[in-house]
């Protein structure tokens, strides 16, 4: 089983830079997903039960989602954190960690509230840019310097929200997801995910909310020099998966610190490719502490791990443990 293994991994090493700049493994372990307004607004309105509030239609939803006619918000975000496995590979727990610095350009729209009776419909369009820089260097690994790996991504989503007045908010939506090599300047990655999802924000107490999410979504992407070099025969759509997400978290406020722990279990299937037969269980569990610095200025500190477990035929080039920790800072100016 040992030298079962070995070989494996040295398969891994063979064809992971020419496959995509190890596109399939670091797109592969990330958590990629349209935004869920209606949880977005719970976090900022951690203040309990005060803080969700009714429309006239009748329908409970948070203040934030609360106004008609057309609004819009624009932010900036910089953080740095230290990440041991950064790009999910298998192995022991600090492979090739590093120092990651991620800095992302974001904006939303909503245009207009709609009324229907016993709920309320929000149409989203929105979008980011984002550049994440890798600065581990070494000689022990197979990419040493995990600087030629940096990467920007880009993203553009529609989504519609629908607010019922027992408190749940139902969203639908599709993104689009493309990632260039910052080095080469080139495509490596390119998806479409369309998505449902549901939100339940409840008051736990005075100073705490539970928020329940769940999401289905399937993810039809590209990658670009699947093969490469490589003697392993990939095909460009074997990223291709559907997955069911569900988490649970605590907003707690406690004087200007918003603290949220949370939880959540994601299931993937993959049928493409060399990615054939696989199913994917990834846990992931975290801990976000914000302090508003003024109105549109946060501090943000974090940590998270990850953990994931595979099934198929190359099960052990997928399990891993990620761990994280890190600081940032966010600026958000609404309209």
């Amino acid at each position: 089983m040992k030298l079962n293994n070995i070989c494996m991994l040295a398969l891994l090493a063979s064809t992971s830079w020419s496959y995509g700049q190890t596109a399939a493994d670091r797109i592969g372990s990330t958590d990629r997903e349209l935004p869920s307004p209606a949880k977005e607004a719970a976090q900022a309105n951690s203040g309990g039960a005060s803080e969700v509030s009714a429309s006239d239609t009748g329908a409970q939803r948070p203040l934030l989602l609360k106004k008609s006619g057309f609004s819009a918000q624009f932010g900036y975000d910089s953080k740095i954190s230290y990440k041991q496995n950064p790009l999910g590979g298998p192995g022991v727990l600090d492979q090739q960690a590093g120092a990651v610095w991620e800095n992302r350009f974001h904006g939303r729209a909503k245009l207009g509230v709609y009324d229907m009776d016993s709920s309320v419909v929000t149409p989203f369009i929105g979008g980011s840019w984002a550049m994440t820089d890798f600065t581990y260097n070494g000689d022990e690994y197979v990419n040493g310097d995990l600087g030629e790996l940096n990467f920007n991504t880009t993203t553009a989503y529609l989504l519609f929200l629908m607010q019922h007045e027992s408190g749940w908010a139902f969203r639908a939506g599709v993104m689009y997801a493309n990632d260039r090599s910052t080095e080469e300047d080139t495509e490596e990655y390119s998806e479409f995910y369309p998505s449902i999802g549901v939100t339940k924000a409840y008051a736990l107490n005075d100073n705490a909310l539970g928020v329940i999410d769940a999401s289905l979504g399937s993810h039809y992407g590209h990658i670009t020099d699947v093969d490469g070099d490589s003697v392993a025969t990939h095909t460009s759509d074997e990223l291709d998966h559907i997955d069911l997400t569900s988490s649970y978290s605590v907003i707690y406020s406690m004087d200007n610190f918003t603290i949220r722990p949370s939880y959540s279990i994601s299931y993937r299937k993959y049928d493409n490719g060399f990615n054939f037969d696989r199913e994917d269980i990834l846990h992931s569990l975290g801990l976000h502490i914000d302090y508003p610095i003024s109105e549109s200025f946060d501090l943000m500190l974090f940590t998270d791990y990850a953990k994931r477990t595979s099934s198929g035929s190359h099960e052990i080039l997928y399990e891993f443990e990620k761990f994280d920790i890190g600081s940032g800072l966010g600026l958000t100016a609404r309209f």
